[in-house]
């Protein structure tokens, strides 16, 4: 029978053979006392610390936590005697063991080749859960019974971590009884644990509420499951008698007396000769002979049937087998090498009838599946062709057979040379608009010269009547304005207002100089680079240039000026790139472009962004008395000692002088901390929202500067991660656009009111959250570290924000935007004008003049021209120059539309492709210089005869299209080459002959057979349902600027009549002058109650006065429109006109809904003409609130106070 043990049983165990003298186990065996008549049991004692009822069942608790950890130690030691390794301690080991590496170890250890990768990481995953797996597989490989084995949950889990001990012990009896594992280690007794870990372990099976397995018969359960006979209990049993009296000697108290070695002897012999005893050493010995074999037995039981033996018997069978298979073979191949002749001839008649019943069953097949034959026959052609086309698209260079296979897609349609016919037909009618609007424009500037002329030096009217027919007589009206010119005496160097020819050349220079410098942007760019670098010379203002830049782009106010703007910043991001080395050095720079970006948000579309987008968030903060962001605890220290000392009339008793960390120990400070944390959070989240809900309505300026910093940065710095170009892109687009409306909210518009400090403080810290955002940088330098616990919600909104910069750069080219082109200052019907003060144009005229050779390093080029024409700058600081704003209408030097120098050549190689065309159409070979050298034949000939009747068949109705394709236009001089009159031979020469012309004017690579010309005959195939869409785009555009250039065109005819007429309308008011009478008033009319009205004030003008109604003058057409002021209330709006002086005309109108309820102005007379003669329609009176029309205006004055 087992017995089963019990506590007092287990502690007589832990004792052992030593007794209880070196055993400690706290509360058990501290000053611990025999039983009473029973030496060596302890006597469980209460201790005099524990003060209730239970303290036998806590000793007795703790005697199992002790056992329990000296059970782990006993699996800790074996596991490290097999792995020849250390692992964690006792205490740990539960813990450790989760993650099953020691488990697969261990499995790896006994039953190699069951553990395919260990999965270790410091941090537990379910990943590990593999690594536990494992170890069950190595137990099936074991064959542990399952009764030992223990579920995933009980480790991975901590359910059942004594189950995990009690299958290792298991284990190790199992892996010892085959001599696979040495044996498992008995240390009950030999382990001390202090009374905490004790204790601790206690609770932990307490608190899990699973019994304790019995580990003490571990080894007799293993035999039981595995049917094996208990020899133990069996000699406990049959031999109690040997057992008792061998334990007798062995533990004999040492306090006996012993008996001399004479009376041992004696005894001894006396013991053994007694016949029972004998009886029962035989029956010993017998015991111990049938354990030994029964020992023997099992281990060849278990060796027969372990996996090395079956393994190997597998082997031999598979060796015996294979060997049978050879013999085999060899017979059967010797006795079919004796009947070859007769195999043969089987085996070809075998094959000749299989092949004829396959091949009918396969056409029996074909026929009755046709359709489905064809249609796989279609998508394999189709296959074959497609992949023969991506070869063709993605080869860089590709072969002659293979632009062959596709040639014949370059064919055109009667349909693409109708249309290429337009096109051409287009560009010439816009190139003879172009030329007709400037032969207008020169017409229109003669009259301007003569009618300065006129009103500067009274010319005399014999004389404007001479002029009146000048666009027909330009040579007369030229030599008329020099003789003038002469005459007139030398005017300031610095002055542009003469109307003598000098000062007149000067002006046109200058205009064209601006006009270069604002379409040609890589000068401008190249010096705002020297401006960053400081490397002007003399005289030569930083700030002044930077200045004089946006003037010349009007700040960017209409399309044109922002459209070339944007064009100068991509062109100095470009420039200003080349010498930056890294995006570090990037970010620490102020660069030309940044300022650029700057100046232009003060613009108007930029201010109604930022007041939609910021004035609800700014005003939420403003107007909130009581919010305060404050997030250093040193100075929310100070202030709530301040609010102490106001609230209570009497000194802190609290320091002031105090660390960071002594300000949050206070409770009061760490509250308001944590409350202005929230705060911050919550109000930051918002102005984030908002921000990155706007993308469309971000203005298109700031958007493209940024895409082409991306793309540069990316171009520059490839090995850079994309996450830090968006950083950096986010930072320019925060830091430079939307951070200074945000901190000064009031130079922006986006608020009216005035902000106080504290205010101004909360925008500060909000801004400094969207910094960090924008940049992703966390809080983590000693100033700021205090806003640490804010470091999660910034790296989150870093990674949306950088969502949105990415959206904001995907935007189209400017070109397509602003639907700007090549023509479009063409078919504008004004001229651009620019407002710049004498010190700004001339300055950047001595700027230029010093600075050419690195502006255009070239040393030749239009901007060298048009500085040298103005020559010498006289430019010096201390000159003192007029205030008075030079007006520029700027004129493009190139406006004859001069040829294209490479144009030629374009169509030279255009031509040359055909040809080759042609050529490969005939013949073949490597490659194109193979090809030319090849002979011809005469089917070459006859080839060819045949593709000239096929391209060149006569056609009444398509006769311009066949001229087309015969002809080409090889020289400037020659006749057109007619290609149905040449034959192949000639056309392989003169294809040559192109090529290698080609190849000397470097238009095509040298030394590679050609290869450039298949490869562009590849690209024209490839692109060529491009090309159509793009050929349509341009006749669009064509068609488009076109009309643009007829009304230009009727604006100048319009223009000169207007000029023509205001000769006559002079010549009239001159001869009439002195006939004027007065004019008779009808009597109670609106004019006789103005006028009574007038003289009872005494406040009659000189020259008349006259009323009307709003309603009056804007049914005459002569006022267009009344600001913010409903058609229906132009009657109730009086205007007057009068005039007390000569030559100042004042204007008066009231409204009760204006800022003031009446606005006066005086306009002179001459200023008014000068508007007239400049082409300007409309103008703005009284203050900006009316607008008029010009001409109807002068009408006006003139019917009334020069009639």
């Amino acid at each position: 029978m087992t017995l089963q043990p019990t506590p007092l049983n287990r502690l007589s165990v832990i004792a052992g053979k030593k007794g209880l003298t070196d055993l400690h186990i706290p509360t058990i065996t501290e000053d611990a006392q025999d039983v009473i008549g029973m030496q060596g049991r302890i006597r469980l004692q209460k201790d005099e610390k524990i003060h209730n009822s239970q303290w036998m069942d806590k000793q007795r608790n703790n005697l199992l936590a002790y056992e329990y950890l000296c059970h782990i130690g006993e699996a800790k030691e074996w596991i490290e005697d097999c792995l020849q390794d250390e692992i964690d301690p006792i205490i740990k080991l539960e813990e450790s063991m989760r993650n099953g590496i020691v488990l697969a170890k261990l499995a790896d250890w006994f039953a190699p080749g069951i553990v395919r990768k260990i999965f270790q990481d410091t941090k537990l995953q379910f990943r590990h859960s593999d690594n536990i797996n494992y170890f069950f597989e190595a137990l099936k490989v074991a064959r542990l019974p399952q009764i030992f084995w223990f579920e995933l949950t009980d480790l991975y889990e901590k359910k059942n971590i004594p189950k995990v001990i009690y299958c290792i012990h298991a284990l190790s009896h199992l892996l010892s009884r085959r001599n696979l594992a040495p044996n498992i280690k008995n240390l009950l007794g030999q382990l001390q644990f202090t009374n905490e870990e004790l204790s601790a372990t206690q609770r932990h099976l307490d608190m899990s509420g699973i019994a304790m397995p019995n580990f003490m018969n571990v080894g007799s359960s293993l035999r039981k499951e595995l049917n094996e006979q208990n020899d133990e209990e069996e000699y406990t049993i049959n031999v109690p008698d040997l057992i008792i009296e061998e334990e007798e000697g062995e533990f004999s108290d040492s306090e006996q007396s012993q008996s001399s070695s004479t009376e041992e002897r004696d005894l001894t012999e006396r013991y053994w000769s007694d016949k029972a005893n004998q009886d029962k050493l035989r029956v010993c010995q017998s015991i111990a002979r049938t354990f030994l074999a029964r020992k023997e037995f099992n281990r060849a039981h278990d060796l027969r049937h372990s996996t090395e033996f079956v393994s190997l018997i597998s082997q031999l069978q598979a060796y015996i087998r294979g060997k049978q298979a050879q013999r085999k073979f060899a017979y059967l191949k010797s006795v079919y090498a004796s009947q070859t002749n007769f195999a043969v001839k089987l085996q070809s008649i075998c094959r000749g009838h299989l092949k004829k019943l396959e091949h009918k069953r396969t056409m029996d097949h074909y026929n009755t599946n046709i359709e489905k034959v064809v249609k796989v026959q279609n998508f394999v052609k189709t296959k074959l062709v497609e992949n023969a086309y991506r070869k063709l698209t993605t080869d860089t260079n590709p072969t002659v057979s293979t632009v062959k296979s596709f040639i014949h897609l370059l064919d055109d349609s009667d349909l693409d040379f109708d249309r290429e016919l337009a096109l051409e037909d287009l560009r010439h009618q816009v190139i003879e608009n172009i030329k007709d609007n400037n032969s207008l424009d020169a017409y229109i500037n003669s009259l301007d010269i003569q009618i300065a002329l006129f009103l500067k030096n009274a010319i005399t009217i014999d004389e404007v009547l001479k002029h009146n027919g000048a666009f027909k007589k330009k040579k007369e009206q030229q030599r008329m304005i020099h003789e003038i010119a002469v005459n007139n005496q030398q005017l300031n160097p610095f002055s542009l207002a003469g109307i003598d020819k000098e000062s007149r050349q000067r002006l046109e220079l200058f205009q064209q100089l601006i006009y270069l410098l604002q379409t040609e942007p890589k000068y401008l760019a190249r010096l705002l680079s020297m401006t960053n670098r400081q490397d002007l010379g003399d005289y030569s203002s930083h700030k002044l240039i930077e200045s004089t830049v946006l003037s010349l782009f009007g700040y960017a106010t209409n399309t044109r000026e922002e459209y070339l703007l944007i064009n100068l910043c991509k062109y100095c991001i470009a420039e200003e790139m080349k010498d930056v080395e890294s995006t570090l050095e990037f970010m620490r720079g102020n660069y030309t472009f940044m300022k650029l970006v700057v100046q232009t948000n003060r613009g108007a579309k930029e201010r109604e962004f930022f007041r939609t987008l910021l004035s609800p968030l700014v005003n939420e903060v403003v107007q909130n008395d009581f919010l305060d962001l404050e997030t250093d605890p040193v100075s929310i220290y100070h202030k709530a000692i301040n609010d102490e000392e106001s609230r209570t009339g009497m000194p802190s008793n609290r320091p002031h002088a105090v660390t960071t960390q002594e300000a949050l120990a206070d409770a009061e400070v760490r509250d308001t901390f944590v409350v202005h944390l929230r705060n911050l959070r919550e109000i930051t989240e918002k102005f984030f929202a908002a921000v990155t809900l706007t993308v469309d309505t971000v203005p298109y300026g700031i958007r493209v500067v940024a895409r082409e910093l991306r793309l540069i940065l990316e171009e520059n710095f490839a090995n850079e991660p994309h996450e830090r170009i968006i950083r950096i892109i986010g930072n320019f687009i925060y830091y430079r656009y939307l951070n200074p409306a945000i901190v000064a909210p009031e130079q922006y518009d986006v608020i009216d009111a005035v902000i106080s400090p504290m205010q101004r403080k909360n925008l500060a810290e909000v801004s400094k959250m969207l910094q960090h955002i924008s940049s992703g940088s966390v809080f983590e330098d000693a100033h700021d570290i205090f806003l640490a616990p804010l470091n999660e919600y910034v790296a989150d909104a870093g990674q949306r924000f950088g969502e949105w910069f990415l959206a904001l750069t995907d935007v189209e080219d400017p070109e397509s935007y602003f639907g700007m082109h090549a023509l479009t200052d063409q078919t504008n019907m004004h001229k651009p004008i620019v407002y710049l003060s004498p010190n700004e144009l001339f300055h950047l005229h001595y700027t230029l003049q010093h600075n050419l050779d690195t502006l255009e390093p070239e040393g030749a080029g239009i901007l060298h021209d048009i500085v040298g024409e103005i020559g010498p700058s006289l430019y010096r600081p201390e000159i003192e120059l007029p205030e008075s704003m030079v007006c520029l209408t700027l004129t493009n030097r190139c406006d004859n539309i001069p040829m294209d120098p490479t144009a030629r050549l374009q169509q030279l190689l255009v031509d040359t492709k055909r040809l080759v065309v042609y050529v490969i159409k005939i013949q073949t070979g490597r490659n194109l210089a193979h090809i030319f050298q090849n002979p011809i034949t005469p089917e070459n000939e006859t080839a060819w005869n045949e593709l000239k009747a096929k391209e060149f068949a006569e056609d009444k109705e398509d006769y311009a299209i066949i001229s087309k394709r015969r002809h080409l236009q090889l020289g400037q001089s020659e006749p057109p080459l007619d290609l149905q009159t040449i034959s192949f031979f000639q056309l392989k020469s003169i294809a040559n002959r192109l090529v290698v012309h080609l190849e000397r004017c470097k238009v095509i690579a040298n030394n590679n057979a050609y290869q450039d010309v298949i490869t562009m005959i590849a690209q024209d195939i490839t692109g060529k349902n491009t090309r159509r869409m793009q050929r349509d785009r341009e006749m669009a555009r064509m068609k488009l600027t076109l009309s643009h250039l007829q009304e230009k065109r009727d604006y100048l005819l319009d223009q000169g009549n207007s000029y023509e007429g205001y000769l006559n309308s002079c010549m009239t008011a001159m001869a009439t002058k002195k006939g004027k009478k007065q004019k008779f008033i009808f009597p109670f009319t609106r004019q006789y109650f103005h006028m009574r009205g007038l003289q009872k004030l005494g406040l009659v003008p000189k020259f008349g006065s006259y009323k009307y109604t709003a309603k009056q003058l804007h049914e005459r057409k002569v006022l267009l429109e009344l600001m913010d002021i409903p058609k229906r209330h132009y009657d109730r709006i009086p205007i007057i006109l009068s005039m007390d002086q000569a030559g100042i005309i004042t204007i008066e109108g009231s409204y009760s809904g204006w800022p003031m309820s009446s606005v006066q102005v005086d306009m002179r007379y001459e200023e008014l003409l000068q508007t007239q003669f400049e082409g300007v329609q409309t103008v703005t009176v009284l203050d900006g609130m009316a607008k008029v029309n010009v001409n109807l205006l002068i009408y006006l004055i003139n019917k009334k106070f020069y009639a």
